[in-house]
């Protein structure tokens, strides 16, 4: 199966998942702010995905990359780098 900008990300997930697992492989996830901003690479260039924390280390006692995320949005577009793919994350917010 050919994965999708909507198939390759998780709905709902957590930073420390997205790294794990190989979401972000040669990329980055990077809290910003409410937001968890996400980048990797896959074949031909990088995808990027936005999530939003729904729950907080106020609620749960949990760290920052253990609570729960929530896909915003993904880039439809492979970007040539992770620099571009990045940009793109922060221009969603």
């Amino acid at each position: 199966m050919t994965k999708t900008a909507k198939t390759r990300w998780p709905r709902q997930t957590t930073m420390e998942n997205l790294e794990t697992y190989g979401y972000a492989t040669q990329g980055a996830v990077l809290k910003y702010g409410d937001h968890a901003l996400a980048v990797g690479f896959e074949g031909r260039g990088y995808h990027a995905a936005v999530y939003e924390f729904i729950d907080s280390p106020e609620e749960t006692g949990l760290g920052d990359i253990e609570c729960m995320l929530n896909l915003v949005e993904t880039a439809t577009e492979l970007f040539e780098d992770g620099g571009h793919a990045m940009a793109w994350c922060m221009k969603q917010i």
